[in-house]
């Protein structure tokens, strides 16, 4: 149990097997690979959430839901984050045009400090599902 303050890190199953640690050995915790993807996806959300309310699109209360997906491979004996990709689901305001919510969707990644910071070494990509 992490004390107030601390973050735990650690590795999943399928890490802890890249570096031949044996089962049992290890309390299951995200690595810090899982981090990245991580604050990619919030940040990502923060950005497009943004630039809806400054449509007038409400994003509170479950309006807009993210959910994040990374892909880690081992490349010369190293293991990376090859891609993520970031489904959202939006409940749309009737009053929204669905093509301001689109463009919107389609130019967020660019305005996003985390996106530009690692887009060029990781594949990035989001979808939109209207609710």
């Amino acid at each position: 149990m992490p004390v107030d303050g601390e973050v735990p890190m650690g590795m999943r199953d399928e890490i802890a097997e890249h570096y031949k640690i044996p089962d049992g050995e290890l309390t299951p915790h995200a690595t810090t690979l899982d981090y990245v993807i991580g604050a990619a996806a919030g940040c990502l959300t923060g950005t497009f959430s943004g630039m809806l309310l400054a449509l007038g699109q409400d994003t509170h209360n479950g309006r807009l839901e993210a959910r994040a997906e990374g892909v880690i491979v081992k490349e010369r004996g190293v293991l990376r984050i090859r891609s993520i990709h970031v489904t959202y689901r939006l409940r749309r305001d009737s009053d929204i045009e669905v093509v301001k919510v689109e463009r919107a969707h389609e130019r967020h990644h660019r305005h996003c400090p985390v996106a530009s910071s690692i887009g060029s070494a990781i594949e990035i990509t989001s979808e939109l599902v209207f609710a």
